[in-house]
């Protein structure tokens, strides 16, 4: 049986066929009607991959929104901005896509996430930097901070805590993922894959983290308070000056779970 997605008032199409249609403007145009009534946007940008770089920042204002890139849509930051911030209360699904190049000055290179329940099917998040907390995502629990990711790579994201997810006391779930080349950047720096501060809660199925890197927590640093669960993970060839591939001060379960080649220059 053929399933088919239910229509909805608010879904968008970016593009017209054409690739140059595709333009920050008309998504723009698809959010506003996203954002109006609750939508999914979805891009009619030719068979080639499109990369779509925004100037400034996108808001999830007021309604749930979806976006599927079908695997041919990139949204770059272009190096000056983040992509996406969310408001609390509110479901971001993001599909098949791939963000890359997005910069914060503070949290959040790609998405910055204020108690919204965000979650990432099949993406990617490459090249992402924010200056202090979390690369790629900054996910803060507000009223209900969550986090879901499957099947998802993030790459060669970069932060002083958390080189690609600061989870600041969101629940996270993360299954079928890959963690690679995560910096925490130069000087003092938590989690190069990921940072789990006070009250959050981490659960990793799995995944696989390899070549990441930060002072404390080559991949993972688990803060006091915070607790992570971690099934049938690989922590490989990463790298700190304490805990090459984990280091931990809260509470931690680790179960079928393979830890090889890591390094440290301290203990």
């Amino acid at each position: 049986m053929l399933h088919v997605r239910p229509a909805h008032a608010a879904d968008a199409v970016v593009g017209n066929g054409a690739p140059a249609s595709c333009s920050e403007a008309a998504f723009d145009s698809a959010l506003a009607a996203a954002n109006s009534g609750g939508g999914t946007i979805t891009f009619n940008c030719g068979a080639a991959t499109k990369t779509i770089t925004f100037a400034s920042q996108k808001s999830i204002l007021t309604e749930d929104v979806t976006i599927d890139g079908d695997n041919r849509i990139i949204l770059s930051g272009g190096g000056v901005t983040r992509h996406f911030v969310v408001n609390g209360g509110l479901t971001f699904r993001l599909q098949r896509i791939t963000l890359r190049d997005g910069n914060s000055p503070v949290g959040g290179g790609a998405i910055e996430s204020a108690g919204a329940r965000v979650v990432l099917e099949s993406v990617q998040l490459l090249a992402n930097n924010a200056k202090d907390q979390g690369g790629a995502i900054y996910c803060f629990v507000g009223t209900d901070g969550t986090l879901t990711v499957n099947n998802s790579r993030f790459e060669q994201n970069t932060s002083l805590k958390g080189g690609a997810i600061y989870n600041d006391g969101c629940a996270t779930t993360i299954s079928n993922s890959i963690f690679q080349a995560n910096k925490g950047g130069a000087g003092i720096s938590f989690g190069g894959a990921i940072y789990d501060a006070p009250t959050a809660t981490l659960t990793v199925n799995n995944s696989r983290f390899k070549g990441n890197s930060a002072l404390d927590g080559g991949a993972i640093y688990i803060d006091n308070g915070a607790t992570a669960t971690l099934n049938a993970v690989t922590l490989e060839a990463n790298s700190g000056g304490y805990g090459g591939g984990l280091e931990n001060s809260g509470a931690v379960t680790i179960t079928d779970s393979l830890l090889n080649l890591n390094t440290v220059t301290g203990s």
